[in-house]
């Protein structure tokens, strides 16, 4: 059995996946990242503590975890061997503690899962984007950072956001009457404080990110049937 810091909660065309790091040490991550699969998709019943609160990104749960599945890039993928239904919480990040933290734990070598591809999650904190979120005509609800900058990676199309908080967050801010809305880097930080996110690689390749990370944990109530 391990600790594991919940560090993606995002969601799946038929499911959630999670990933985080444990504390077992790694030279370029500063902490190992594991991605744990079980034999099917994990539902948001799996993810519930005992007293029908569910996990968040910031909690540190207890699992078992098996062996390596993955290869490159997906070389975190670890497998379930137990530690849901329910689901056990061990404490979660304070505010302080995720002020030193993130900082301290950003990846020293993203372009390893941006481009190499050897990997295939990674935490950075974006140097500019701009934050989307919007309805579109068949009440599709999609949210992404466009514009984004990380060192010297460049995208005008940005990257789609799977993490079912921020997916959360951001539903508060559009609706049928007003189906876009858009925040600049700085008008987000003088919310929320720093950002810092979580991008991965699915099972294709391609990249999404999976975990968005602010200094002060996100206050919102999520509506389980529309995730």
């Amino acid at each position: 059995m391990i600790d594991l810091l919940l560090l993606a909660i995002s969601r799946l065309p038929n499911g959630l996946a999670i990933a985080g790091m444990t504390t077992e040490p790694d030279p370029i991550t500063g902490l190992r990242w594991v991605r744990p699969i079980g034999d099917s998709l994990l539902v948001l019943d799996d993810l519930r503590f005992a007293d029908g609160s569910l996990a968040r990104p910031g909690d540190v749960i207890h699992v078992e975890l098996g062996e390596p599945l993955g290869a490159p890039p997906h070389v975190e993928n670890v497998a379930i061997i137990s530690g849901f239904d329910p689901v056990t919480k061990v404490r979660s990040l304070t505010d302080a503690r995720r002020e030193k933290f993130f900082p301290a734990y950003l990846d020293q070598s993203p372009k390893d899962v941006l481009g190499g591809r050897t990997r295939s999650l990674c935490l950075v904190k974006p140097d500019d984007f701009h934050a989307v979120f919007a309805i579109d005509e068949d009440g599709r609800y999609e949210t992404r950072f466009v514009d984004l900058h990380i060192g010297r990676a460049r995208s005008e199309d940005g990257l789609p956001i799977n993490d079912i908080y921020w997916r959360a967050w951001g539903k508060q801010h559009v609706n049928e009457d007003e189906p876009f809305a858009e925040f600049a880097a700085d008008e987000l930080r003088a919310i929320l404080g720093d950002i810092y996110v979580v991008i991965g690689l699915n099972r294709r390749g391609t990249a999404s990110i999976v975990g968005v990370h602010t200094l002060q944990a996100l206050d919102v109530t999520l509506d389980e049937q529309a995730l």
